[in-house]
């Protein structure tokens, strides 16, 4: 354990501003500050939050494939938070949570299915990175004192494809790109085994909070929101098909993937789901065109049979036809889900290229029955990950990534399409109400694109995250405590509250909690290091993905020592999970050959 002199002091962006225009123009954003001991304390920077859209436009750097989403841990039996009702007069469901809210039960499935292959060293580190890929640099959060703002609003996310992305670099030997971690996609790429909650109609919140593994007057806690395991639902899919045929896609095997992907899709589907097709270049490619029919259509599967690459990529082209037949459909079935399923590798290069665009051209407003666009990443080199997250993001979605037709076949197999077809949640947002008489000061790990404005928590925004049947969502925050709080203690450090939509009833509901728990060391047991896991890799992503801003108030490299030497603590009680042995290998990676900065355009 080590302790740091932490500045609350903001660096202006004056500089950044001035040197970030090159190519996509990105601007670095300004490092975040963490407390002062209470002495002399600074004030910190304004919490003003950051919008939905980044700032600044999207940098362009490196990227490999991503690997199967690390095996499943066992189940945890880590006691929910207390929770309280609060009554108002909206006329909202309001879902109390007692202290036993939470039964103990299998861990949820990962939702990204696939299967984790032991992590190996490349034969040669290669250094750099492969070809240009887009990502965005978003501003870090910053540490904030509880008595200017005390609230902290985010949509949750369910998405991993920045931890994926950055295990796949490593395992070829490139260097991780630090605009491409996303904190909050590394933490939920794991499998935490969170207790379920004991009524399907409402999550379950668990609350923890532990000593900081890097500075001992700090502390670390975590909010989790596990959503319940659903039963088939009965209502019917239209899923609607849209696959990039463009040239960039002959690199590597991206159309095989995409083809298994699409062929694994249709394999699950049930009799009475249906299924369109759509291929598109610089133009659709109509003589490919499917309109819904049944799953077992000899036009669906030979139209995915024939599925190649030539020519520009148009994605905008390509969704508005999907959108287009997706709407057609969701008018003939009006109680059916309707999933709209981008397969590309973002490099949209005709018409329009820029995400909000190309939602705008392919809008929906159907708020009471809305398409879900999820988008699938494939490729390695010339791959758009800013375009994809993003269309997923504000199209009511969610993002994966597929690095080989073994990950394709296993994420959407029929089990684990049933699971990720089923809606729990939409514009799924929390807000947590610190209590300064116990927390001085507090910043959020990662969410830096999710975060929002604290009045738009009233708001159902598309923006706001779906959250799938028996998905889970992780956040931790740095907090700086007030003298007088001791490990052994119970602390009440606030409240939670999660809003979202119910699917197809189209309900408001609104749940609380207490943000309460005994701050002491994590168990010495698998719970307590799943814990801890949680924790390393959320300080790691963290440490990692502040590389572009050289004045940061902590040396990285000393920070990546000192949690590599923390995981091997916890090899007795993890170190036979497959996802623990990932992160293990990544760590070991990303410590060993650091980058002096961000690559790109991000300076």
């Amino acid at each position: 354990m080590k302790e740091k002199i932490r500045n609350l002091s903001v660096i202006g962006l004056a500089l950044a501003i001035g040197l970030a225009v090159v190519a996509c123009g990105s601007s670095a954003a300004p490092a975040p500050a963490a407390p002062l001991p209470p002495v002399a304390p600074q004030p910190p920077q304004a919490a003003v939050p950051a919008a939905a859209a980044p700032a600044s436009m999207p940098t362009v750097a490196a990227v490999m494939a991503a690997p199967a989403a690390p095996a499943p841990a066992p189940a945890a039996t880590t006691a929910p938070a207390p929770a309280m009702m609060e009554a108002e007069e909206t006329g909202e469901v309001q879902k109390p949570i007692s202290r036993s809210a939470a039964a103990a039960a299998p861990a949820a499935p990962q939702s990204s299915g696939g299967q984790t292959a032991q992590s190996q060293l490349p034969p040669d580190r290669k250094g750099g990175q492969p070809g240009a890929t887009t990502f965005a640099d978003y501003e870090r959060t910053p540490f904030v004192y509880a008595s200017d703002d005390n609230v902290s609003t985010f949509s949750l996310d369910t998405d991993r494809t920045s931890y994926h992305l950055a295990l796949n670099w490593a395992r070829e030997g490139y260097d991780v790109e630090p605009d491409s971690v996303r904190a909050e996609e590394w933490i939920n790429a794991f499998n935490y085994g969170y207790a379920q909650p004991s009524q399907d109609d409402s999550f379950a919140v668990h609350t923890d909070v532990i000593p900081h593994p890097l500075d001992d007057r700090m502390a670390l806690a975590r909010i989790a929101f596990q959503a319940p395991e659903l039963r088939d639902d009965g209502r019917p899919l239209n899923v609607t098909l849209v696959l990039d045929a463009s040239g960039s896609m002959a690199d590597g095997d991206r159309v095989d993937i995409a083809r298994e992907a699409a062929e694994s899709i249709r394999n699950s589907l049930r009799r009475d789901d249906r299924i369109a097709v759509v291929h598109f270049t610089d133009e659709v490619i109509d003589k490919l065109t499917v309109e819904h029919s049944k799953p077992d259509s000899r036009d669906v599967r030979r139209s995915i049979d024939r599925l190649d690459h030539g020519g520009s990529t148009n994605v905008q082209a390509g969704l508005d036809l999907g959108v287009q037949l997706a709407h057609e459909a969701r008018w003939e079935r009006p109680n059916s889900h309707n999933y709209v399923i981008l397969m590309s590798d973002g490099v949209a290069n005709v018409d329009a290229t820029n995400p909000f665009a190309i939602l705008e051209s392919a809008g929906d407003y159907d708020n009471s029955n809305p398409l879900r666009l999820i988008t699938i990443g494939v490729g390695i080199q010339n791959y758009n990950d800013y375009l994809l997250e993003q269309l997923a993001q504000h199209g009511n979605g969610w993002y994966r990534y597929l690095d080989d037709t073994g990950q394709a076949r296993a994420t959407f197999s029929r089990e684990n399409w049933l699971a990720l077809s089923i809606p729990f949640a939409d514009q799924t947002r929390a807000q947590v109400t610190w209590n300064p008489e116990v927390v001085q000061s507090w910043r959020i790990v990662g969410y830096e694109n999710r975060v929002t404005a604290d009045e738009n928590f009233a708001q159902a925004r598309k923006e706001f995250a779906e959250i799938p049947s028996g998905a889970a969502t992780t956040v931790f925050y740095e907090l700086e405590l007030v003298e007088y709080a001791r490990r052994g203690d119970v602390l009440n450090m606030g409240d939670v509250e999660v809003r979202w939509v119910t699917p197809v009833s189209n309900e408001s509901n609104r749940q609380h909690a207490q943000v309460l728990a005994k701050y002491d060391d994590a168990p010495n047991d698998r719970d307590g290091a799943l814990l801890e896991l949680g924790a390393l890799v959320a300080l790691a992503s963290d440490r990692y993905s502040s590389l572009p801003y050289p004045d940061a108030p902590y040396d990285v490299h000393e920070d990546l020592a000192v949690l590599k030497s923390d995981l091997r603590d916890l090899d007795r009680h993890v170190g036979e999970l497959a996802a623990y042995r990932d992160f293990s290998f990544l760590i070991e990676h990303i410590a060993r050959d650091i980058p002096k900065q961000a690559s790109g355009y991000s300076r």
